[in-house]
């Protein structure tokens, strides 16, 4: 399928109302169609997975549905650290950035290194990709040490900071106090972090259920 063809499906589905109450709310793409989260999925069932398309999808930067599109068909299996990269650098916003460690990020056999990497990064977008591929890997099994650093840099950036970085680390330290696994040491790192306020990190520490 040509990237012609997939933008014939965009006009078939358009939805003005959703487009237009995206933009009211701040959405900022040159071009919108509204396609919902359904229609994306029946267009990528008609997309072959391919490099190629989702690569020229991914450089269609202008229109929404076309990045949504990208991650969605990129073999997972062909996606190298080095193209993982490249994309996150130049993550345009936050429901692109969840797209991709949805349906590609969150699937590559080094995903956690990703993640590891990417929260330590200066760049607002990179360090939200990596707290929110960090949040999707929480309910796979994850060693003590990559949980540990992530939460780390997670109290850090929650407390420190404002903005869409501070808000997706503290719903990554929020989704790991709810689950067993991760609860605990989240708790233990809380808990022995001297720069925070104590009523803040007994907000967090109130979540976690001790009968885990």
């Amino acid at each position: 399928m040509q990237l012609k063809e997939i933008k014939r499906l965009y006009r078939l589905y358009m939805n003005g109302v959703v487009s237009q109450s995206m933009r009211h709310k701040g959405a900022q793409y040159r071009v919108n169609f509204g396609l919902t989260l359904p229609l994306l999925r029946r267009i990528a069932e008609q997309i072959p997975p391919s490099v190629e398309i989702a690569e020229e999808l991914w450089s269609d930067t202008g229109v929404r549905e076309s990045m949504l599109l990208a991650p969605m068909v990129y073999p997972v299996e062909q996606c190298t650290p080095a193209d993982a990269q490249r994309w996150v650098v130049s993550m345009p916003n936050i429901e692109v950035a969840d797209f991709c460690c949805k349906y590609l990020f969150s699937r590559l056999p080094y995903a956690s290194e990703l993640a590891r990497q990417w929260v330590a990064a200066p760049v607002g977008m990179v360090a939200y990709t990596g707290y929110r591929l960090s949040c999707a890997l929480l309910s796979q099994t994850i060693d003590k040490e990559w949980l540990e650093y992530v939460a780390e840099k997670a109290i850090v950036q929650a407390y420190s900071n404002r903005g869409v970085e501070a808000s997706v680390a503290r719903s990554f330290l929020t989704e790991a106090l709810l689950l067993p696994h991760s609860g605990r040491v989240v708790v233990e790192l809380l808990r022995a972090s001297a720069d925070i306020d104590d009523e803040w990190r007994e907000n967090l520490i109130a979540l976690y259920d001790e009968e885990f």
